[in-house]
């Protein structure tokens, strides 16, 4: 007789052991139940993440708005108001140690002096009490308000070594004035021997306090002014992840649902299910929602590209106005009785106010300053009175820096002009639907619940 040879694969399994199934799952998780079970639990978790993205979209939206950006130029405004004031108040504080402290033109500067102070100081009170509901930016400008008093604090100590006279009387009645007046015992005569010596420890602590305004009081300032545009910035940046979301997850809640519906149907044979498309239907709802909230994007995301440029410009050109006022204080202080004007000279021409110091630059005149920088070392007692005279308000080199500065404050009125025309470009927020888009997709777990949870009674 001949064997029957039987393949492995035909021959019974063994008693008690099960069939191997390699790259399938098992069969009770392959069942019809468990895999709707499963499509449920992945539709459930995609509702709630479109939920929440319908309600944390709204305030990137809103902020991407004109609300949040003129918040922004406006603070931004601020920011350089207290910038120029600081920088006034710097080239005031150095005219004072260009003459001796006697005499009514030395009073009339310290008049100016406490002028500026009192006007950087409103400026800064007005300016926090428009920033209470915002502790960072409050606590930048109490941290200017600190360090303008140790810069004051110098300053007066300075007068007061000087031997300065009693406190100007030209200030704001209102306000306190800039410095107390200087003891009896330190008031000194312009002929007394004691007086030049005084000067050069004046002089000493004037260049201290005007290294320490260009060092912390402008740079903090500065920073106030990168802060108030950053967050124009990131208002931009924030929304760009929002906006994609509220694209991309409804989106990828609606092919979920129409692929769970084509297999529930393909798996049933049954008609579409009721509970499903009811979920379909409030899905298209909620993207319709957020593309309305989101309907200004594209406008806004263009025209943000000009407003940042604009703020860009205003903000160099408020730099150069901070460098040609910083150059006049020191030219002020080598002037003065500076125990090295030699620094100062080097100060002023790496700020880059005279790139040529042979040509005039715009309104400046920079050949003329350099006679200036040679007066103190002149023998000619004439020669230094008529370098000062030329270097105050009056004279032809203070009324070039005058020029120059209206020129330069005109260019950064001009970029202020350009960013809020930007800024009435930028459309409104329109209404935000994200809370009535998230109430929507409850709705649609209901009906993702209950059309599922029908078919799965069938089958148990």
């Amino acid at each position: 007789m001949a064997k029957e040879t039987v393949r492995a694969s035909d021959a019974p399994a063994q008693l008690g052991a099960r069939p191997v199934r390699r790259g399938r799952l098992p069969d009770p998780l392959r069942s019809t139940p468990a895999l709707i079970v499963l499509h449920g639990v992945v539709l459930i978790l995609t509702l709630l993440v479109t939920a929440v993205v319908a309600v944390r979209s709204a305030g990137p939206a809103g902020n991407l708005g004109e609300r949040a950006a003129g918040v922004a130029v406006t603070t931004s405004s601020t920011a350089s108001e207290i910038y120029q004031g600081l920088a006034d108040a710097d080239v005031a504080a150095s005219a004072v140690f260009l003459l001796p402290p006697v005499g009514d033109q030395h009073e009339k500067l310290r008049t100016d002096y406490g002028t500026a102070v009192h006007t950087v100081e409103r400026q800064l009170t007005d300016a926090m009490g428009g920033a209470v509901n915002d502790p960072d930016r409050l606590n930048r400008l109490a941290a200017i308000g600190s360090r303008l008093t140790v810069y004051r604090g110098v300053v007066c100590t300075a007068l007061a070594t000087a031997g300065g006279d009693a406190a100007p009387t030209g200030t704001d009645s209102a306000a306190s004035p800039a410095c107390p007046a200087a003891p009896p015992e330190n008031i000194v005569a312009a002929d007394d021997p004691r007086s030049a010596a005084r000067a050069v420890l004046a002089s000493a602590y004037a260049r201290e306090a005007s290294h320490y305004m260009s060092t912390e009081l402008l740079t903090e300032a500065q920073r106030l002014w990168d802060d108030d545009t950053r967050r124009l910035l990131h208002a931009r940046a924030d929304a760009r992840p929002w906006m994609a979301a509220s694209m991309l997850v409804p989106l990828a809640l609606l092919s979920a649902l129409v692929a769970t519906q084509l297999w529930l149907r393909r798996r049933t044979r049954r008609r579409l299910n009721v509970g499903l498309l009811l979920a379909s239907g409030a899905t298209v709802a909620v993207l319709a929602m957020l593309v309305a909230s989101w309907w200004h994007w594209p406008a806004a995301d263009d025209q943000f590209g000009d407003l940042e440029t604009a703020i860009a410009a205003q903000n160099t050109s408020q730099q150069h106005l901070g460098d040609l006022l910083a150059g006049r204080a020191d030219l002020y202080l080598a002037l003065g009785a500076s125990v090295d004007p030699a620094a100062h000279q080097a100060d002023f021409y790496a700020r880059g106010i005279c790139p040529d110091p042979q040509v005039l630059t715009s309104s400046l005149d920079c050949p003329a300053i350099i006679e200036v920088w040679t007066a103190r070392q002149s023998k000619s007692q004439d020669a230094f009175s008529s370098a000062i005279r030329t270097v105050l308000r009056g004279g032809s080199i203070g009324q070039s820096f005058e020029e120059e500065k209206t020129v330069r404050k005109a260019a950064l009125n001009a970029d202020g002009v350009r960013a809020d025309e930007a800024l009435a470009q930028l459309p409104a927020a329109p209404r935000q639907l994200g809370g009535a888009a998230a109430w929507v997709t409850l709705l649609a777990g209901a009906g993702v619940v209950a059309g599922l949870r029908q078919r799965y009674l069938e089958y148990q």
